[in-house]
C-alpha cells in the first residue's frame, strides 16, 4: 500500500485532528514527527485558540455595548429581570424603567396584564383569596357571575329602597308644612267650585 506523503501544513493539521480525537500515541507514528515538533504545533494551536476565543468574547461585548438602553432593558425583561434590577443594571431612572416595561408588555401582547396590575395592585391579595376559594370549592365561572348578578340586584334594590324612603320622608315633611300653614290667618283659601280663578285672602 502506497503511503501518502504529507507536506508541512497537512502534517500540522493532522497533528491537531489526532490531538482533538485523543489519539495521542498515533500522532508521532502517523505524521513521522518528533515529540518536540508535535508539542510545538500543539502549543501554537492552543495559543491561537485562546486568542480566537478572546476575540469572539470582545466582539460580543462590543456588540452588547452598542445596543440601546431600551434594547438592553427589553432583553433583561425577557430574561426575567425585575424592574429594580434593570434600573440598577442600566443605571436609569425608575420612571424610564416603568415606561420601558409598559412598552415591553405591549410588544409581548401582555399590556392588559400590566393595566390590570396598575388598577388592582392593592386588591391582588383579596383577588387571589377569592381565586383560591373558587378552586378549593370547585366553583365554575358561571356560578360566580350569577352570584355577582344577584348581589348587583340586591344593591340596586337597596338603593331603590333608600330613594323611596327619602322620597316618603320629603313628602311627610311637605305634608306637615302644609298642615301648619293651613291654620295661618294669611293663608290662601280654596276657591269655590265653578267660580272665577281669583285669590281670596282670609282676614
Amino acid at each position: 500500500m502506497t503511503q501518502i506523503i504529507l507536506n508541512k501544513f497537512e502534517k500540522e493539521k493532522r497533528v491537531i485532528e489526532l490531538h482533538l480525537q485523543g489519539k495521542i500515541r498515533e500522532i508521532a507514528k502517523e505524521v513521522h514527527m518528533t515529540f518536540r515538533d508535535i508539542g510545538r504545533i500543539k502549543n501554537i494551536w492552543k495559543k491561537q485558540n485562546i486568542a480566537l476565543k478572546e476575540k469572539l468574547k470582545t466582539d460580543s461585548s462590543h456588540i452588547k455595548k452598542k445596543l440601546s438602553k431600551s434594547s438592553q432593558a427589553f432583553k433583561l425583561f425577557r430574561d426575567g429581570k425585575k424592574l429594580t434590577g434593570v434600573a440598577i443594571h442600566l443605571q436609569i431612572p425608575a420612571e424610564k424603567v416603568e415606561k420601558l416595561w409598559s412598552l415591553f408588555m405591549i410588544l409581548e401582547r401582555m399590556y392588559e396584564c400590566y393595566e390590570f396590575y396598575q388598577d388592582y395592585q392593592y386588591d391582588i391579595p383579596t383577588l387571589l383569596s377569592i381565586n383560591n376559594f373558587i378552586k378549593r370549592n370547585n366553583i365554575s365561572g358561571n356560578n360566580i357571575l350569577n352570584v355577582l348578578r344577584i348581589i348587583k340586584n340586591i344593591i340596586n334594590l337597596n338603593q331603590s329602597y333608600s330613594n323611596l324612603k327619602k322620597e316618603i320622608n320629603d313628602l311627610e315633611q311637605k305634608k306637615m308644612s302644609l298642615l301648619y300653614y293651613s291654620h295661618s290667618r294669611y293663608c290662601l283659601q280654596h276657591l269655590p267650585l265653578n267660580k272665577p280663578n281669583y285669590n281670596y285672602l282670609h282676614y
